[in-house]
């Protein structure tokens, strides 16, 4: 079921939209002061890329019922180009192949389009309007369903020639490792992104491990919060899958600051989000902590939470139109 807050006729805005492998969010942004007003919440389709897309068009015009919406932005899973072609999103069933999403919309909406990176999103949000204010150089790290990172280098957001500038969730970190949904294997994502440790922590239970997590889940996806409850009763395999996690981002993470000279990592999305500052802790102090270790950077947590990707789809709508 669609959920939608806010019904007092708002001023014209950009309307940002966040696509996620579990849910779609879209909310009213002021692109002056970066204010977000109004709420529209729906489970992402299992469907196929049209049938998300038909998802889109619903929350923009659910959220813009009086239609006073200047333009709209989009960010999506996976790598976008500069003119908006998303794809392939291994989080959303059956978009294997990139489309020409922002010309699709435009077509629907009869209204300006501007689609991004969904992680480039959240970390314009963080740069500008969250944790990372005041930080000219800084890497933002989601970690949902899969594990997304979005670079600020002198004060600009990092694309890349193919829209994959950033794709840390896709950076080996156990060659020949746990299979990713893109086709590789021993991606970040697969041990730190939730799809990935769902994936793990099935196989572990038909393997005879601990059943507790399991019991919690039974035939649907893993959430955070399974993974918190797991953590607040004692059951070993959440501390196992959560400890490799934070190995896997801490290789990570230790070193991209290495490699581009990064003093802040802001780290956000659902298993951050929930797990909060211990979990942070928990990459300070691995062991694997990659290039110089937590020497080199500071590790934060997001600010803007759950509407990061929506509020910085619509500020870079309004960079892209203005």
């Amino acid at each position: 079921m669609t959920e939608v807050t806010g019904t007092a006729e708002p001023a014209p805005s950009i309307i940002g939209v966040d696509v996620g492998g579990s849910k779609i969010l879209a909310r009213r942004v002021d692109p002056e002061t970066g204010w977000a007003e109004g709420r529209v919440k729906a489970p992402t389709s299992t469907d196929g890329p049209e049938s998300v897309i038909d998802q889109i068009e619903a929350v923009v015009t659910s959220i813009d019922d009086w239609r006073s919406s200047i333009a709209i932005g989009v960010g999506m899973p996976g790598p976008v180009t500069p003119g908006g072609v998303a794809g392939p999103c291994p989080n959303i069933e059956g978009w294997d192949e990139p489309i020409d999403l922002a010309a699709g919309l435009r077509s629907r909406l009869d209204k300006p389009v501007v689609v991004s990176n969904d992680v480039n999103c959240g970390a314009a949000a963080e740069h500008r309007l969250g944790a990372g204010q005041g930080y000219s150089n800084m890497l933002a790290i989601f970690v949902g369903t899969g594990v997304g990172g979005g670079l600020v280098i002198d004060n600009r957001l990092l694309g890349g020639e193919r829209g994959i500038a950033g794709e840390i969730g896709h950076v080996t970190v156990e060659p020949g490792g746990r299979p990713c949904g893109c086709g590789g294997r021993g991606h970040l994502e697969t041990y730190a992104g939730r799809a990935g440790i769902d994936a793990e922590m099935r196989r572990r239970s038909d393997g005879g491990a601990n059943g507790f997590l399991l019991s919690l889940v039974g035939d649907s996806p893993l959430k955070s919060r399974h993974l918190a409850a797991g953590v607040d009763a004692g059951d070993p395999l959440s501390f196992a899958l959560i400890e490799e996690a934070a190995h896997a981002l801490a290789r990570v993470i230790g070193n991209t600051a290495t490699l581009l000279d990064i003093p802040l990592v802001v780290l956000g999305g659902g298993i951050v989000d929930r797990l909060g500052e211990p979990f942070l802790d928990q990459i300070r102090q691995s062991p694997d902590f990659g290039g110089y270790g937590p020497t080199v950077t500071d590790l934060v947590l997001a600010r803007r939470l759950d509407d990061a990707g929506a509020v910085g789809a619509a500020l870079l709508a309004a960079d892209q139109l203005a």
